[in-house]
This record gives structure tokens, sequence and C-alpha cells, in this order.
């Protein structure tokens, strides 16, 4: 996000009326609205606006600017990042010098307006990067139901929806493979994150999903960097070698370009696990040892 600031700020760093014309006639900043500058020439786009309009009132961000502010998955800027109500202090932070609201209250609103899907990508976000916990929702869910706040019964749904105690997804990507692997009749949840050790006990690596009772684990191809093919086959190679279990791996443009292909594929590698003799006896368990 680019950089912005107002006319008093601006002063208060030595930056006089005269300086702020000549840095908006050169391009160095572009004012946006009156007494609020953005850094760079290049025209805004709708995040710069919705965030000037913020500086230049002095309002909190919420809803949908406030989740793109905090990196959440999931969440689509629309037009109305403002809400003017009450909030107590330690439901507003700082992002990148925009006070909006913290994580918590965030996806309270969120709820309200994202289906489940977007909802859950964007809470499996913010766990990933800690900007809140599992257990701070349901602390909050009494009070939201007692005062009758939109979305709740969706908040509700969704950490009913989620294993206990599971860690957060690693990636948008896996969290997308985790929802479309709902839709497979009879699959149940994977766990995330195994960690799969040999029968001396040695790590032999950490798979992004598995079913350890069916023998199945899928391995997810995001954005690659120099030997990360070479290294990902290498690691799904041990994982065969050390559990005998079958492998099934995606891309990105698999899970989010074909779905319904893609599901396809998992129910298929889920039947041809359950044929196979292994899926027998293998405890679902958060570390394996075979």
């Amino acid at each position: 996000m680019r950089r912005v600031f107002t006319t008093e700020e601006a002063r208060a760093a030595g930056v006089t009326m005269a300086a702020l014309k000549w840095g908006e006639r050169t391009g160095r900043w572009r004012r946006v609205r009156r007494g609020v500058y953005l850094e760079g020439p290049e025209a805004p786009g709708q995040l710069d606006l919705l965030v000037a309009r913020v500086v230049a009132t002095g309002a909190v961000a919420s809803g949908t600017l406030a989740g793109v502010l905090h990196g959440l998955d999931g969440v689509v800027l629309d037009a109305h990042p403002l809400r003017r109500r009450s909030l107590p202090p330690g439901r507003v932070v700082d992002r990148d010098g925009i006070r909006c609201t913290d994580a918590l209250q965030t996806l309270v609103d969120l709820a309200a307006s994202l289906d489940d899907l977007a909802w859950e990508q964007a809470l499996e976000s913010a766990l990933r990067a800690r900007l809140t916990t599992i257990e701070e929702l349901e602390g909050a869910l009494p009070a939201l139901g007692r005062s009758r706040t939109p979305g709740t019964s969706r908040i509700r749904r969704v950490l009913a929806r989620r294993p206990s105690g599971a860690p957060p997804t690693e990636s948008l990507l896996e969290t997308l493979l985790v929802q479309l692997a709902r839709t497979v009749n009879g699959l149940g949840d994977p766990v995330r994150q195994l960690q799969v050790d040999d029968v001396h006990g040695c790590f032999v690596a950490r798979v992004d999903l598995a079913w350890p009772e069916l023998g199945l684990f899928i391995e997810l191809d995001g954005e690659h960097h120099e030997h990360q093919p070479v290294h990902d086959a290498r690691r799904e190679t041990a994982v065969v070698a050390a559990t005998g279990w079958l492998c099934g791996r995606f891309t990105w443009t698999e899970v989010v370009r074909t779905p319904k292909s893609t599901a396809r594929r998992v129910a298929s590698l889920a039947e041809q696990a359950r044929r196979r003799p292994l899926a027998s006896g293998t405890p679902p368990t958060g570390s394996v040892r075979l």
C-alpha cells in the first residue's frame, strides 16, 4: 500500500506548503483529498481512495478495508469501509499507519457480509498471522449472541466445522483444498501439517494435508522457487517410501480454476486409498510413526 500523509504531518516534518506544491507538480506525491497526499505520481486505486478517506475524516477503518489492511484472505474491498460507532480502545489498532479495527472485531464485522467459505478463508489467515485465536472468538460469542450481532450464526457454524485443536492452514491454497475436500462424499477433514517419521523414529517430512486412516496425503504446489520442484519430489518420494501411502499433488490452477474436476480427482484418490490393504489400522494421529 502506498504511504499516505496529511498536510499537518508534512508540516510537522518541516515540509512547507511551497514544497508540498512542488512535490505535487514533480510527481513526488499526489493530492487525493483536501489535505491528504499519496506518495508517487500514479493515479490512486480503490484502496488508496478508501484509506485517504479514513485519514481525512479521522475515522477507523472497518469491514472489508480493515480486512485488506490486516492481509486477510477472502476479502474484497467494497465502497463502505467506515462505520460510525463506539469502539473500546482495545478494539482499535494501527496497521501501516492507519487506524482500523483489530483482527477480532474485523472478523466479527466481516461475518455479516461474507459467505461461509470466504469468512473461513479470512479466519484461517488471521490465525496463521497470529492476529487472533479460536479461544478469543469463542469467548466473544456469548456477548455477540446476546446483542444479536449480524453474522454470529456464521461464526458459530464455521467454528463448529473446524476440527478441534487443528493448526491454521499454511496458505490460502491449503484452505481452498480443505474446503474442496469437504465436498467429497465420505471424506472428512484432513489432518493438517502432519509429521511423518520412519520406523526408527527419525523425521522424514511434514505433509500439507493427510488422511492417515486412509493412507493418503496431498501436497500442494504454490509459487515455486528455484530448486523447489526437485525438493518437493524428493520429499514426496521419502514419505511414500516410509509409509507406502498414496499421494495426490495439486496446483493453484487446478484448485482455483477447475475445482469440480479437482474434487473428482480427490474422490478418486480416496477411493483408491480405501481399496489398498494399508488403509486399515493406521492411527489418525498428529505424528505418524510406521
